[in-house]
């Protein structure tokens, strides 16, 4: 397209060049109407080809845009149960305490229940679940503070439950006795559940994400599941197993 660009400039220049030598060559005002008529043609030619040429790339650009498709996947991920506590300064306000994003995860374990389905009308393929730690750091100070009981979790029947240490360099989900292990299958009519058994492996302050690896129809893609739209964070004291 640049190519076919710069030829189309050269040729107007070629035009333009040949007005002018038409109009030093042959004398009288009618050889300089001729030569300002086609320059004027070789401008608007020039400027008609370049305007196409722009508008033809940004409509390109945009219907690329467009039809990049979106996940086919909606995931809900959330604490099950667990012991909570807040990283100071706390709020002084009710409700800005409940709503605080400095509560995290306390203790040796953390439970996170995910749910997942598909968002189109085909089953698709979920091929692993893979937790990705973000960070590792000593624990910090932590202000204990009871908070209204977690969502209880779905009955164990209907969940996939794994097993996985944030300690190891490289975290792997493993199922539990008697789990299938990946591929699953699912689709707007029939979701997934999991439950995600997370041992922090010694003490520390981990963050860390869950990715799910999704097939459908030819495409392969990520869906990232975290606590709202911020990872999971795990903290495990040295003094006490909370």
């Amino acid at each position: 397209m640049e190519s076919r660009r710069w030829m189309v400039r050269i040729g107007a220049a070629v035009l333009l060049l040949a007005a002018v030598i038409l109009a030093v060559a042959v004398p009288g005002v009618g050889t300089w109407i001729v030569a300002a008529v086609v320059a004027g043609v070789a401008s608007t030619l020039g400027g008609l080809v370049t305007r196409s040429a722009d508008k033809a790339l940004a409509l390109g650009r945009d219907a690329v845009l467009a039809s990049a498709p979106a996940a086919p996947l909606a995931v809900r991920a959330y604490l099950a149960r667990g012991t909570l506590g807040h990283i100071a300064p706390v709020p002084s306000g009710l409700t800005e305490l409940r709503g605080s994003p400095g509560w995290v995860a306390l203790g040796s374990h953390a439970v996170v229940s995910l749910i997942v389905e598909a968002t189109v009308d085909r089953a698709v393929i979920l091929t692993k679940l893979e937790v990705r730690v973000e960070s590792r750091a000593a624990p910090p100070f932590i202000d204990d503070i009871s908070l209204p009981p977690p969502a209880a979790p779905m009955a164990r029947r209907e969940l996939r439950t794994f097993q996985v240490n944030l300690s190891d360099p490289t975290p792997v989900l493993r199922p539990n006795d008697g789990v299938s292990d990946f591929p699953y299958t699912v689709s707007h009519l029939d979701p997934e559940r999991f439950l995600l058994q997370v041992n922090a492996g010694g003490p520390g302050d981990v963050v860390w994400s869950v990715n799910v690896h999704w097939l459908c129809n030819g495409r392969t893609g990520v869906v990232i599941a975290d606590n709202e739209g911020q990872p999971f964070r795990l903290v495990t004291s040295e003094r006490r197993d909370l």
